[in-house]
């Protein structure tokens, strides 16, 4: 092999000399012949209009002047590149030795139309054979590359993308290595583009002897990114060492950007440490927040595969369930206090105007047959409705299906466990999901009422439920399933007043027959659920004088209400002052209404009720306390006495 690469480097020479001395006879001969060449071989006509002129000495200077380049046929662009002058020196004593050596290159006004056709056929493909690039010669050595006004143009129309920039290179104030200097303007996808660039000198681009500088501005609307650092071998992106800085309305934005599917979510702005190892992209010491939500950690994206595969391990001090609504198609809070893009607040008014609850927009579950992931994420506080203490997830995602295991919200002593899985390959999207309910204070979700206190009953529980759909709406009007809970203790009627954020007034008052608390002994639940409609199987409210107990449906597919809590005194002499609760009318606006009929009070009895579950239900919770050292029995007693009372009335 030696001996084949000495004999092309002396043809390659003797070429060289026979052309410098055809040149000293008829330098436009020569320069028609070379344009005749490359014509040839690319396929595109190339022309030089100007004149070939030959300065000489041991490293001649070359100077041609207006060439051009032709474009893609189907181009409305007659011509891909335009250059004013072309100039550039040969090193002859290198050459004699084997090597070729242009000590310096200057372009002078180029000007490069890169574009794509509405087929999405790029006009910089040329019609080279690829054999004829693999046993190419070693390329010349270029020891430096000035580019004097030059303009670059990209259109992709079909993209809705057109990028004008103009470039150039300088002399750097510090060391007097050339600095290569890029601004474009145009729109990226529809959205307004600005493009900063300051880098090293071009030649460095092929070189690995010392990290290569850049500093990079990147803006898209309202979406900003800089990068700052150096990169060994640019071209084959190794040795990258990069500081990046990014915010936005809209993380969703970068998909355009990234390749990578993202998340609709508020506004978000990071940094951290970009590296690039074995085709991963890692980003450490990933900093800042989305919404109100702070989040840290590491990423590793890697690339080159089918499917990228994301490993992301995240930390936050606090999570706002309500920054991460878009998902799912509600909009994030925007009351004071809360951070929202423009487009989302009006989200949320349309939402807030809709006579519906249940977000109907469909889900991107198409996102998730993109990508494969492992996403871990640990927060220390959670800002929801509820007073969660700690979040704990893992997201798995391979090709096209979900698993959430665990996704668990610790309650002070008590935990809600749940197993989220989701089948993206199926239409509709197939899912599950399965909850566990442990040991949950009562007052620990009523901290924030003054009644919290008051309310001390434990709460337990399990549900499975089943789904198909594209959209929360879709998914519970098809939902089967069911959720048992069991409670002990409380107080009802603040209870339901606090939950349910509502003012119920004379309808409270009927029910129960004076404003005072009502004190829980023992709750118990159960709600089976087919087609999208959860029935009130069997509901039981224990209290000291009366049993209530209810009946009616949730229907999930028509978001209405149709429910009735009836009280069954203990004492009947108490009877005639409380009358049912008709709970009724949308999800949105539901109707709170005291009984005006008698109910058939054979429909209601703790005969119907199933021992059982309630039973278990109160095993478990039993168990919980007797781990929970020093807490007040007292409320599982009375828990205890209405089971004794429910397996009475099954004899």
């Amino acid at each position: 092999m030696a001996i084949i690469k000495w004999i092309g480097i002396a043809l390659l020479t003797l070429v060289i000399l026979v052309v410098l001395l055809l040149a000293l006879m008829s330098s436009n001969w020569v320069r028609d012949i070379a344009a005749q060449q490359i014509s040839e071989r690319t396929g595109r006509k190339l022309t030089i209009n100007g004149d070939l002129s030959i300065n000489w000495s041991l490293t001649p200077h070359i100077r041609f002047e207006q060439i051009q380049f032709e474009n893609a046929a189907w181009s409305k662009q007659p011509n891909m590149l335009e250059l004013a002058a072309l100039d550039l020196s040969i090193d002859l004593i290198e050459l004699i030795h084997g090597r070729v050596i242009l000590p310096e290159i200057i372009l002078t006004k180029p000007n490069i139309i890169l574009e794509k056709s509405p087929n999405g056929e790029p006009n910089w493909e040329l019609p080279i054979e690829k054999d004829e690039t693999k046993e190419r010669a070693e390329l010349p050595i270029i020891e430096r590359l000035q580019i004097e006004g030059g303009r670059l143009a990209y259109r992709d129309l079909s993209a809705n993308t057109e990028i004008n920039a103009n470039f150039e290179t300088a002399k750097g104030q510090a060391d007097g290595e050339d600095a290569t200097h890029l601004h474009a303007k145009g729109k990226l996808k529809g959205n307004p583009l600005a493009i900063n660039l300051t880098a090293g000198p071009l030649v460095a681009l092929r070189e690995a002897k010392a990290p290569y500088p850049l500093t990079l501005d990147f803006q898209t609307g309202d979406t900003a990114i800089r990068v700052k650092g150096t990169v060994t071998e640019p071209l084959q992106l190794k040795g990258v060492d990069l500081q990046f800085a990014m915010k936005g309305p809209d993380p969703e934005q970068l998909s355009d950007i990234t390749g990578l599917p993202m998340p609709s979510l508020p506004p978000y702005q990071f940094k951290g440490h970009l590296s690039f190892h074995e085709n991963t992209l890692q980003i450490k010491k990933l900093n800042g927040h989305v919404g109100d939500s702070d989040m840290a950690g590491n990423v590793n994206v890697k690339i080159g595969e089918r499917q990228p595969f994301i490993k992301a391990n995240l930390t936050s001090k606090k999570i706002d369930l309500n920054d991460f609504g878009p998902i799912i198609g509600l909009a994030p809070g925007t009351g004071p206090g809360e951070t929202a893009s423009a487009e989302q607040k009006e989200q949320a008014k349309e939402q807030a105007a809709s006579p519906y609850v249940l977000p109907k927009k469909s889900i991107k579950f198409d996102d998730l047959q993109k990508i494969n992931a492992d996403i871990t994420l640990q927060s220390k506080h959670v800002k929801s409705k509820l007073p969660v203490d700690k979040l704990s997830t893992r997201a798995v995602i391979k090709n096209g299906h979900l698993i959430l295991n665990p996704l668990t919200f610790k309650i002070a002593t008590g935990s809600i466990q749940s197993h989220l899985e989701l089948d993206t390959r199926t239409k509709p999207v197939k899912s599950k999901l399965e909850t566990k309910i442990h040991h949950v204070r009562l007052n620990e979700i009523l901290r924030r009422f003054k009644i919290a206190e008051e309310s001390a009953g434990i709460i337990g529980g399990e549900a499975t439920f089943w789904f198909k759909g594209d959209s929360v709406a879709e998914m519970l009007a098809s939902a089967d399933g069911g959720l048992l809970m069991l409670m002990t203790g409380g107080q009802l009627d603040h209870l339901l007043v606090e939950l349910g954020g509502l003012d119920v007034g004379e309808a409270l008052v009927a029910l129960f027959g004076k404003k005072d608390s009502t004190e829980i002994n023992c709750a118990f639940v159960d709600l089976p659920t087919t087609g999208g409609i959860m029935k009130i199987g069997n509901f039981v409210i224990d209290t000291e004088d009366t049993v209530f107990f209810s009946k009616g449906t949730i229907d999930f597919k028509k978001e209405q209400l149709d429910l009735v809590i009836d009280p069954n005194p203990k004492d009947l002499s108490v009877f005639s002052a409380r009358a049912p609760l008709y709970i009724k009318g949308s999800f949105k606006e539901p109707d709170f209404t005291p009984g005006a009929r008698a109910i058939a009070r054979g429909a209601f009895s703790l005969a119907l009720i199933p021992a059982a579950p309630i039973v278990s239900l109160y095993a478990f919770i039993q168990e919980k306390e007797k781990e929970q050292k020093g807490n007040n029995n007292q409320q599982s007693d009375r828990c205890s006495r209405f089971i004794d009372t429910l397996k009475e009335a099954h004899k």
